[in-house]
C-alpha cells in the first residue's frame, strides 16, 4: 500500500493492523512503547506507520488518558533588555530536548515574584491546565509547594524547600558553588570579597551566603554582613552597588550569576579604568561566559540545558506515579577559571 494522497482517508491503528495481518492492539502497542511485543514486530509496524504517513491523534489520546499532554513551566524570565538572560531560556531548551521524545507539549509562563505566584498555579490545578508543573524562584516554606502536595498534583521544583513532606526537585548545590568560587578567589589574593546575589527570601540564596561564609571563615576571615548585597538580581543594579564596596576596601566580587557579574565588572570600571583588571570576580554559570571574557575569571560552572533536561525527566516520573523520593537530584558545579592573560 502506498502513501495515501490528500484526499484519503486518515491512516488510522486500523490501517496499519489490516495491512500487516496483525491486531489494532499489537499496532498500539508497538507504537506506544513496545510492551509484550517482539522487536522484529516493533519495527515492521513503526516503518508501516511510517510509510503510510500515520499521524497520532493526540486529541483522542488526551480524552482516552484523561491528559492533558501538557507540562507547564513557571520560570523566571529576568527583566533585562541590555544583556539578556540565558537561564530560562537554557532550561527551555533542555525541556524540549526531553519532552521532544514524549506526547508532551511545554508551556512557558514567566513566574510571579508577588503573592499571585500561588494563585496562578490553583488556576492551573483547579482548571486542569497542564499534568504537571516546573517551577523556580524557591522559598524555604514555599506555599506553592504545599498547595501542591495538598492537591497531590506532579511537580517538580528547581530548588530545595525546607519542608518536612518530601516533594520532587532538582538543585544546583549552591552551597559547594559559593564555596567553590569564593576559595579560589581567596587562594588569589583576595581578603575582602563582596558578595552581589539575589534577595534571602529564596533559599538558594540563603544557601549560597553559607557557603560564601564558610570560604571566608576556612581562611581565616570574620565575613562581615555589610560586604553583601541582596537584591533583584539585574545588570545596571549590580552595576550601581560596586562602588560603595570599592570605597570599602573590597578587593574580590562573588557575584550570583552572569547578569551581575557583567553589571558588576561594568561598575569596577567605571570607577578604575585601567586599575579594574587587581580586582577579582568569580561567579556561578550556566554558560560559558568565560570564554569570552578578557579578564581572570572564576565561573562554579553547570548546564542550563542538562538542567533543564533533568527536571523534565524528573517531572515526567512523577506524572507516570514515581515516589517523590525517588526524584530529588542535586547537581555540583564545576570550577573554571579564565586567565585572561593576566
Amino acid at each position: 500500500m502506498n502513501r495515501p494522497g490528500p484526499s484519503a482517508p486518515p491512516v488510522t491503528l486500523k490501517t496499519i493492523a489490516a495491512e500487516l495481518g496483525v491486531s489494532v492492539t499489537t499496532v498500539a502497542r508497538a507504537l506506544k512503547d513496545g510492551h509484550k511485543v517482539g522487536p522484529d514486530t516493533v519495527a515492521l509496524v513503526r516503518d508501516t506507520a511510517a510509510r503510510l504517513g500515520y499521524v497520532r491523534n493526540l486529541e483522542g489520546a488526551k480524552l482516552r488518558m484523561g491528559k492533558t499532554l501538557i507540562a507547564m513551566a513557571l520560570l523566571d524570565f529576568a527583566d533585562e533588555e541590555e544583556i539578556g538572560d540565558s537561564g530560562a531560556v537554557g532550561l527551555l531548551n533542555g525541556f524540549h530536548t526531553c519532552f521532544a521524545g514524549s506526547d508532551y507539549a511545554v508551556r512557558a509562563e514567566p513566574a510571579a515574584r508577588d503573592g499571585t505566584a500561588i494563585a496562578r498555579v490553583g488556576e492551573v490545578v483547579r482548571g486542569r491546565l497542564a499534568d504537571g508543573l516546573v517551577f523556580d524562584l524557591i522559598e524555604m516554606q514555599d506555599a506553592r509547594v504545599r498547595y501542591l502536595l495538598e492537591a497531590d498534583f506532579p511537580f517538580v521544583t528547581f530548588g530545595r524547600t525546607e519542608l518536612f513532606t518530601e516533594h520532587a526537585w532538582f538543585d544546583i548545590d549552591n552551597e559547594f558553588a559559593a564555596w567553590q568560587s569564593t576559595d579560589a578567589l581567596l587562594r588569589d589574593g583576595c581578603r575582602r570579597i563582596a558578595m552581589i546575589d539575589g534577595d534571602t527570601r529564596y533559599t538558594f540564596v540563603r544557601q549560597r551566603v553559607r557557603g560564601y561564609e564558610r570560604a571566608l571563615r576556612e581562611h581565616g576571615l570574620e565575613p562581615v554582613p555589610s560586604l553583601r548585597h541582596h537584591s533583584r538580581l539585574a545588570a545596571d543594579i549590580a552595576r550601581g552597588a560596586v562602588g560603595p564596596f570599592l570605597d570599602a576596601g573590597v578587593d574580590g566580587f562573588l557575584c550570583s550569576n552572569e547578569v551581575t557579574f557583567l553589571g558588576a565588572r561594568a561598575g569596577v570600571r567605571d570607577r578604575l579604568g585601567s586599575e579594574a583588571e587587581r580586582i577579582g570576580f568569580a561567579l556561578r554559570a550556566g554558560t560559558r561566559i568565560d570564554r569570552y571574557i578578557a579578564s581572570r575569571v572564576h565561573a562554579s560552572h553547570f548546564s542550563h540545558n542538562a538542567t533543564g533536561v533533568a527536571l523534565a525527566e524528573l517531572l515526567l516520573a512523577r506524572i507516570g506515579g514515581a515516589d517523590p523520593r525517588d526524584c530529588q537530584k542535586l547537581a555540583r558545579t564545576t570550577l573554571i577559571t579564565a586567565s585572561g592573560g593576566r
